[in-house]
C-alpha cells in the first residue's frame, strides 16, 4: 500500500523505484533475446529451405532427422519464449511469427506441383517438418487466443 502524497518515506520509494528499473529492464533483455530468437530462426528456416529444395531435386541428397528435430526444437523455443512473455504481460516486437509457416507451406506447395509434372517426390522429413510448423503457429494461436480472453475477464 502506497504511503499518502506527500509523506513518502526514503525506503518504499528506493525500493518502488528499484522495481520499476528491474522491470523495465527485464523487458528489455526479454525483447532483445525474442529478436535474437527471431533472426537466428530467421537463418536456420533460409539454410533448411535451400537444403529442401536440394533435397527435393537431387536423389542422392537427403535431409536429416536431426536436422529437421534441430530446428523444430529451435522454433519450439522460439515460441514458448514469446507465449510466456505474452502471458506474464511483457510487451515485445512484433515479430511475423507466421511468415515461417508461410514460407514452408509455399515451398511445400510449389514442391507438391513441380513433383507432380516432374515425377519428383517431396521427402518425408520435409513434408512432417511443415505440417509441425502449421501445428505449432495453431498453438501459439490458441495461447494467444486464451490469454486475449482471460485478459478481457479480468
Amino acid at each position: 500500500m502506497a504511503p499518502p502524497i506527500g509523506k513518502i518515506p526514503i525506503k518504499w520509494y528506493n525500493q518502488h523505484m528499484d522495481n520499476e528499473i528491474i522491470a523495465k529492464r527485464y523487458r528489455i533483455e526479454l525483447s532483445s533475446v525474442k529478436d535474437l530468437l527471431f533472426y537466428f530462426l530467421l537463418i536456420w528456416t533460409a539454410i533448411l529451405i535451400v537444403l529442401s529444395w536440394l533435397d527435393f531435386f537431387i536423389p542422392k541428397l537427403e535431409v536429416s532427422e536431426a536436422l529437421v528435430t534441430s530446428y523444430l526444437i529451435l522454433l519450439g523455443v522460439y515460441i514458448i519464449h514469446k507465449e510466456t512473455s505474452r502471458w506474464t504481460g511483457v510487451k515485445l516486437n512484433i515479430r511475423p511469427g507466421e511468415l515461417f509457416v508461410y514460407v514452408w507451406w509455399v515451398s511445400l506447395l510449389a514442391m507438391f506441383i513441380i513433383g507432380f509434372f516432374a515425377y519428383l517426390e517431396v521427402s518425408s522429413p520435409i513434408r512432417h517438418l511443415t505440417y509441425e510448423v502449421l501445428g505449432a503457429f495453431l498453438l501459439s494461436e490458441v495461447s494467444k487466443s486464451i490469454n486475449a480472453y482471460r485478459r478481457t475477464q479480468v
